[in-house]
């Protein structure tokens, strides 16, 4: 059992034991100068697109480069898993929800697996290196809170 599950059980409710054990995770992580983990994941994130060399991230960190306020990404060059893109202001009815990028073992060339809604139903899909360039010039938007498959 884990120190929180042990500190939990002593609560009648989960939800305030759940809301108190959450702000003191923040108050320690804000004594130690530490970012939640998912800051972290979205300034790798950042610095991956930006094709920053790793043996340049050990010294950007501890220089203290993690910060909130440097987390703005660059625009991503390819669908990302995870994601719901539809497009904008067209009138269409579509979407494609991304659930994995894989690459073609010959050239290389990337490819988006997932789900298509359009004209009312789901259905898998593939997209290539080309449609996303395609689709960026319709109006291309990530609607990753819509775009959940039913």
């Amino acid at each position: 059992m884990s120190a929180r599950d042990e500190i939990a059980a002593h609560f009648t409710s989960d939800t305030l034991a759940d809301q108190l054990l959450d702000a003191h995770r923040a108050e320690v992580l804000t004594e130690a100068d530490l970012l939640p983990k998912a800051d972290v994941v979205a300034w790798l994130t950042k610095k991956a697109r930006e094709n920053t060399p790793v043996w340049q991230l050990a010294s950007k960190v501890d220089r203290g480069a993690v910060r909130p306020d440097n987390l703005r990404m660059l625009p991503a060059d390819f669908y990302e898993p995870g994601r719901t893109y539809t497009h904008v202001d067209d009138g269409t009815d579509w979407k494609f929800r991304v659930d994995t990028v894989t690459t073609h073992p010959e050239d290389g060339e990337r490819t988006a697996l997932g789900w298509r809604h359009f004209r009312g139903e789901w259905e898998p899909c593939a997209y290539g290196e080309d449609d996303f360039e395609i689709h960026l010039i319709v109006g291309l938007a990530d609607d990753t809170e819509a775009g959940e498959a039913p």
